[in-house]
């Protein structure tokens, strides 16, 4: 079941209303639990067990990480038995196949044939988003940000949550747990802002990024038929295609759990207007790079142990949230790339005294740190859309002119994307809270009317075979 599957419409309709029908307080925790695994459930019966498993070790190791009556070390050990078991879990559905393929291809390099069985692993749908929201809760616990929790239902709604259970955001433990607790009422306040992050969230996915997909989809799938100013356009096509697909899910997520009294931190925040690779980390899928930072980059050491290390914590931290996204060594080209991208930012703009200035400045400045930043970007998501390491090369020797191609092209179109992106943060960050803020947009009559009358033109829009969102496959 996905958001724009016909029959979640009905899901999120029987959900809402029972939810809102019984009394407050523990009840609708445990309809939003019921309510959370029949969502989940939807794709495969069996991932239940997998899911189920995570929380029930999750909630009874954070029992024994958060017992202060343990010595220090005897409360680590569990944690890292924690962390250890769930990142097994991850390993052997995400990654069992990618590592054996790569043993096996260099030993067959050298002459060896293991003749190992094949082993066909189902990869459970959003297994990276709730194993991650499973380390932070035990995380979050070691450090006494929040007391473990002893009621398991409790634990089981954190990290099988609906809204964002397959595509995030990743929500921190110690942000969520507290709003189980509040008093929450049905208002419209709270509708209207579920519903406009909803449709906002609709807009990117239905108007733009389905329908920016097919061009992205059928050059990606033919590269050889395709000229070099196709291949070019397609990886501008989707660098707004994963944007507007992604951020448009987050969106969706968001407004959902709105509906529900709960309020889930923004996932994106305009990164096509960044002016460095730094700050587009800071805008772009905020919940998994602050995650990073918080829980992998930080005590790697982060920036405390001299540049040397500050650049191998950074690009290590990069190179596994590429692995995180996919199990492909191309996608630990892009995280490497990334990671790479940051340590040199870091070097050219730290100053003595540990702050940042700027390359140059200015309005030049700003000019060339927004094209530079955009055109690496979306260069380096050619290694997380190619297939293959050919496919990754065809793409930019076209793009520097080193490829003879085909004789088939794409709308010229594709090339005014950036300018489309350009403007949905241009537009995202003025005019359009301006207008929110319109006495006109807040009467119900035209405020729901509006809402209304937009997400019947988007249905009219949207193709009739949607393409899954692209984050539901890490």
């Amino acid at each position: 079941m996905i958001f724009t599957d016909w029959v979640f419409p009905l899901f999120l309709g029987v959900v809402f209303a029972v939810h809102w029908t019984l009394p407050r307080g523990e009840i609708r925790l445990m309809w939003l639990l019921l309510a959370s695994l029949v969502f989940y459930g939807w794709w495969d019966v069996r991932f239940l067990a997998l899911i189920g498993f995570v929380i029930l070790v999750s909630w009874a190791i954070a029992l024994r990480v958060g017992d202060l009556d343990r010595e220090p070390a005897s409360r680590k050990r569990w944690l890292v038995a924690g962390v250890a078991i769930n990142l097994s879990v991850l390993g052997v559905f995400k990654y069992f196949g990618f590592f054996t393929d790569t043993a096996e291809a260099g030993l067959a390099s050298i002459g060896i044939d293991p003749g190992w069985p094949l082993l066909n692993i189902i990869l459970p749908v959003g297994i990276s988003f709730y194993i991650f929201q499973a380390i932070s809760y035990l995380i979050d616990v070691y450090r006494l940000q929040l007391n473990a929790e002893h009621r398991l239902r409790r634990v089981a709604v954190y990290i099988s949550f609906f809204p964002q259970l397959v595509a995030g955001p990743i929500v921190r433990a110690a942000g969520f747990f507290p709003q189980m607790d509040h008093d929450r009422r049905l208002s419209h306040p709270l509708l209207a802002a579920g519903m406009k992050a909803f449709v906002l969230g609709l807009v990117y996915k239905a108007g733009l990024a389905d329908n920016i997909a097919p061009v992205v989809n059928e050059v990606f799938g033919n590269l050889d038929a395709y000229d070099n100013p196709a291949l070019v356009g397609a990886t501008i096509a989707f660098g707004a295609q994963i944007y507007f697909d992604f951020a448009g899910y987050s969106l969706m997520a968001i407004g959902v759990a709105r509906w529900f009294g709960f309020y889930i931190p923004r996932n994106f925040d305009y990164p096509y207007l960044s002016t460095s690779i730094a700050e587009f980390w800071r805008r772009w899928h905020i919940s998994l790079s602050s995650w990073l930072r918080d829980y992998l980059y930080i005590p790697l050491g982060g920036n405390r142990h001299g540049e040397v290390k500050t650049y191998r914590n950074l690009f290590l931290t990069m190179l596994l949230g590429g692995l995180w996204h996919g199990a492909a060594w191309t996608f630990v080209v892009w995280g490497a790339l990334h990671g790479a991208a940051l340590s040199v930012h870091r070097r050219m703009t730290r100053r003595a005294d540990g702050t940042e200035r700027p390359i140059l400045g200015g309005v030049a400045g700003f000019v060339f740190g927004l094209v530079l930043t955009q055109v690496f970007v979306i260069a380096v998501w050619v290694p997380f859309r190619a297939e293959t390491f050919g496919d990754m090369v065809t793409v930019w020797s076209a793009a520097i002119g080193m490829r003879e191609g085909g004789d088939q092209s794409v709308s010229p179109f594709v090339f005014a994307i950036p300018l489309l992106l350009l403007a949905d943060g241009v537009l995202g960050k003025t005019r359009l809270r301006h207008l929110a803020k319109a006495r006109l947009f807040r009467t119900p009559m035209v405020y729901w009317g509006g809402l209304g009358a937009l997400t019947a033109i988007l249905l009219a829009l949207y193709p009739l075979n949607p393409a899954p969102f692209i984050y539901f496959q890490f």
